[in-house]
């Protein structure tokens, strides 16, 4: 199957599970609530396995470090960014937290970026891109819950509370199972050449994909869309223009350490840093009662542009220029 056929029927895949889940939501076939268990089950039951199997299946450089940290480094500033955005054109404090929460993070797991990363790379991309994902839960309770919590008004509680238990909930095995992968890798053990053979990850991938766009499809309500105009405009900005341009800027930073961010690594770097906002801000703004039909409205609208304007140019440039 050529490269062209298989994004296509990812894309068509993404669509149709989307278009299945809305239409199940409006003639009452499913419940909306249906969504929380079934990302929730894609989080756990999907992510946690594939970081595990595609980590542990490379040999991480020194200069990966690069991944995770730069990673990092890059959703502090778009939320601060995007807070600054949200200031000018919200009309009021719950607006400016939205556009932190959308503006800062991206969709990088394989809901989106993993997807790309498989199609362009391989599992050694899916791999580095599980090394740049090592951030997430960590930026997740240091940077998102506190813009949500800050500006909702609504969360009673202490967020250190928060942080810690969401830290060691049972939903953020993730990262510990991530890291036993890269443990693992680290130390020179094989990965079973079965997991290959029988293609674990593919299957697994496939498996989760349409589930988790499903979910998405039942919280979609298209009321709001006239409304949000400014905030899809300025998100798509944020995500699509701004966001990348910081990460080339940080690619050119590492130029001057004894490590440089380079090949697989930096073009995993560059392909997560403009993926559309992240199903997380979505689920961070339900956590908080900050405008949750908004930010799904926000997911939705940036995710679209994505897969109609960005991925097409995102294809071409690392099919054309792989080096």
């Amino acid at each position: 199957m050529s490269f062209i056929t298989k994004a296509l029927l990812t894309i068509a895949l993404i669509v149709a599970s989307t278009l299945a889940g809305y239409v199940a939501r409006r003639r009452n076939l499913v419940s909306e609530n249906v969504a929380k268990w079934g990302m929730t089950a894609v989080v756990v039951f999907g992510y946690s396995p594939v970081s595990f199997f595609t980590i542990w299946s490379i040999r991480p450089q020194l200069s990966d470090i690069w991944l995770p940290v730069l990673g990092g480094a890059q959703v502090v500033l778009m939320g601060f960014i995007g807070m600054l955005t949200g200031g000018l054109l919200g009309r009021d404090r719950r607006d400016t937290g939205l556009l932190g929460l959308t503006g800062a993070v991206g969709n990088t797991g394989f809901t989106m970026g993993g997807i790309v990363l498989f199609l362009l790379f391989g599992e050694p991309g899916l791999g580095r891109g599980s090394i740049y994902a090592l951030m997430w839960y960590p930026m997740m309770v240091v940077v998102l819950y506190p813009i949500g919590r800050y500006f909702s008004g609504h969360h009673k509680g202490s967020l250190a509370k928060l942080m810690l238990t969401s830290l060691f909930n049972w939903r953020s095995i993730g990262l510990p199972v991530a890291l036993t992968g890269l443990a693992l890798s680290l130390s020179g053990v094989p990965r079973p050449q079965v997991i290959k053979d029988c293609h674990i990850v593919p299957i697994i991938m496939y498996v989760v994909i349409p589930m988790a766009y499903f979910s998405i499809g039942l919280r979609l309500h298209f009321a709001s869309i006239v409304s949000l105009r400014k905030f899809i405009a300025a998100l798509g900005c944020l995500r699509f223009l701004i966001a990348p341009g910081l990460a080339v800027l940080m690619v050119l930073g590492t130029r001057l350490t004894a490590y440089p961010l380079a090949g697989l690594s930096r073009d995993v770097l560059l392909v997560n840093s403009c993926v559309p906002t992240a199903i997380t801000a979505v689920a961070v703004a339900n956590m908080f009662h900050l405008k949750p039909r908004d930010a799904s409205m926000l997911f939705v609208t940036n995710t679209l542009t994505y897969l109609a304007i960005v991925l097409p140019v995102v294809l071409w440039i690392f099919t054309t220029y792989p080096e």
